[in-house]
């Protein structure tokens, strides 16, 4: 799910954002038919000053379950803040 909106300011644009992930499952891919739980949200903010330069601020909350037979409870839990600037040209 995502949830945006764009707004102008002094010829400025922001978009401020919402984001949440839930997935419930396994990869078939890896070995010993891993466990996966994952709930993340995210909220952040893009601020275009003017076309060309963009800078983004999110901080995620994770919460995240990857079980095996080796690992029984392995459940990690977490927060991050990403800082990113971009330069379109």
């Amino acid at each position: 799910m995502l949830l945006n909106y764009r707004f102008q300011h002094k010829g400025q644009q922001f978009y401020p954002f919402l984001r949440g992930q839930y997935y419930d499952g396994g990869k078939k891919h890896e070995r010993d038919a891993r466990s996966y739980t994952v709930r993340e949200a995210e909220l952040g903010v893009e601020w275009q000053p003017f076309p060309s330069f963009e800078l983004v601020t999110m901080y995620t909350l994770s919460n995240r379950r990857f079980e095996d037979f080796q690992k029984q409870n392995n459940r990690q839990r977490g927060g991050l803040l990403r800082l990113q600037a971009q330069l379109n040209f």
